[in-house]
Order: structure tokens, then sequence, then C-alpha cells
């Protein structure tokens, strides 16, 4: 996962986490949809689609997701609800993480987690859904927290 955090952290330093400046530089169209059945968002080169129906948040995360698919994966990608068909799938995961990582970067994520803030509270100031919040606290205690506590990026 390294990798995919990198990349976040990439596309962060170069344009924060405005989605319409990150598309708009990669030269991705994103459309918003009305989508039948489960479908969501899905992906394919140039273009990302996602349902809109859906909650500004979640159309937020899902465009990070296909933004991470861009940058890191070859072919045509789509997500239905609830993921029934894609919890196993590395890609998906790894495009979970991107997103979660870009939407709310670590300097920012650090000052939540040194005020001991709510995940609802985090989720109101980053813009998106509780679950990204729980997958990015995941990720960061994970991958980016060395043992003492401090950031693996200030750590050494």
């Amino acid at each position: 996962m390294k990798r995919v955090i990198d990349k976040a952290n990439e596309i962060y330093r170069q344009y924060g986490n405005d989605l319409d400046e990150i598309a708009e530089s990669l030269g991705l169209s994103v459309i918003s949809e009305e989508m039948e059945g489960r479908l969501t968002e899905f992906y394919v080169p140039g273009m990302i689609a996602v349902n809109s129906s859906l909650s500004s948040r979640k159309q937020r995360e899902l465009i990070a997701h296909a933004v991470g698919h861009h940058l890191m994966h070859a072919g045509n990608h789509l997500a239905m609800q609830k993921r029934i068909y894609s919890f196993g799938n590395y890609h998906e995961k790894q495009a979970n993480v991107f997103a979660a990582c870009l939407l709310m970067p670590q300097s920012e994520l650090q000052k939540f987690i040194a005020n001991r803030n709510r995940i609802d509270e985090m989720a109101n100031h980053f813009q998106v859904t509780e679950g990204v919040v729980r997958l990015r606290l995941k990720v960061w205690a994970n991958f980016e927290r060395d043992l003492s506590g401090r950031s693996a990026a200030r750590a050494g």
C-alpha cells in the first residue's frame, strides 16, 4: 500500500484535493448521471461517471476512487453499491486507500487525531462518509504511524 499512499500524497502536493482541478489536470471528464441498479461509479480511460442520486460526499469519494484507478490501473473499472463483488479485489482496495489518503491528507488528519476528534466530526470536516474516515484511520495506524505514535513520515 505504500505505493498507493505515496501516489495520493504526490497528487495532493501537486493539486491539493480539489477533484475538479485534479480531473482537469489529468485530462479526465467527470459526469454525474442517473444510474440503474447497484451501479454507483465507472471509469473508462478519459472519463469518470458517478451516480447523480448519491450524496455529494459519496460522489466525491467515488471520483477520488476512480482517479486512483486512472493513475494506478490499466483498463475500465466500475463500482456497485456496497461493493458486493469486490471485497477481495486488490485494485479496488488500492483505489479506496488512494481516495481516503487524497481526501484526508496526513498533515490535516494528524491534527484531528491529536485533538481526539470523533469520526463524525472528521467526516464533516473532510466532506466524506464515516466509512472513509474509518479506512483512513486504519491506513494511518498501519502504514504511516511508527510504534512510538509519531508519523512515520516525520519519524525518520
